[in-house]
């Protein structure tokens, strides 16, 4: 019984390992893709800007997903791929018009002021040099306000991509954020180890496939064709 049973967890293992070659030969093709589309960029463009720094960022993370991926590492790997559905929301939330993209790119000033906020809040830094410190925390408010990026959800809706939130997201940040969720039918083993497992990763490849190929097309599709490509098709995505 538990030889056929390791015979059937490494075939198993085997099988993932072929798909994630599969997944390797996307990475390549969408490295490429990007080269290909350098040349054709307008460099004072802001929108076709962000759409290649964020399919770089992209690219990046999905090979740090195949290594995690491969090597058995099933949770952090969702992990990744979480990070590059959100670079897909923004990617295709900078294209529906320009106040959006100049929105984006600025947004890393309100980081600035909300990290500063916090640690004024907490005692960490001091504005008591200020002429008056009132209206200069009055003033830091209000441009955290006009920096203020929309939420995942409502990036998802206003960017037609609702679907893949319900479906994926949710699913993904539970298993982010620590829950039990990562164990499935393991939830009431004792002996779930902390070495890597390969469980958490197959029913994740179809979405891993999905994704990538989004975001190279999205860059595509706008800077070739200045169109915004269409929502993927949930319902196929579920047939993989």
């Amino acid at each position: 019984m538990e030889k056929s049973k390791k015979l059937f967890e490494e075939s198993s293992e085997e099988e993932i390992l072929k798909q994630l070659e599969n997944l390797e030969k996307l990475s390549e093709d969408a490295k490429h893709n990007y080269d290909c589309l350098i040349p054709k960029r307008n460099p004072k463009d802001l929108q076709h800007q962000i759409l290649l720094l964020s399919l770089s960022r992209v690219c990046k993370y999905f090979d740090a997903y195949l290594i995690l991926a491969k090597n058995g590492y099933g949770e952090p790997a969702v992990n990744l791929l979480r990070s590059i559905f959100e670079a897909s929301l923004w990617m295709r939330w900078i294209l529906i018009k320009k106040e959006n993209a100049e929105r984006y790119f600025n947004s890393s000033k309100g980081e600035a002021i909300r990290i500063a906020q916090k640690n004024i809040g907490r005692g960490l830094a001091k504005i008591k040099n200020a002429p008056d410190p009132e209206l200069m925390k009055k003033m830091l408010e209000d441009e955290a306000k006009k920096n203020t990026l929309p939420r995942w959800e409502e990036l998802a809706n206003e960017t037609g991509m609702m679907d893949m939130y319900v479906l994926i997201y949710k699913f993904m940040s539970a298993m982010s954020h620590g829950t039990f969720l990562f164990l499935g039918e393991r939830f009431m083993d004792q002996r779930v180890s902390p070495n890597p497992d390969f469980k958490n990763i197959e029913p994740f490849i179809p979405i891993a496939n999905n994704l990538l190929r989004d975001c190279v097309l999205v860059a595509e599709m706008w800077i070739e064709d200045n169109k915004i490509r269409e929502t993927p098709d949930v319902k196929e995505l579920i047939k993989m």
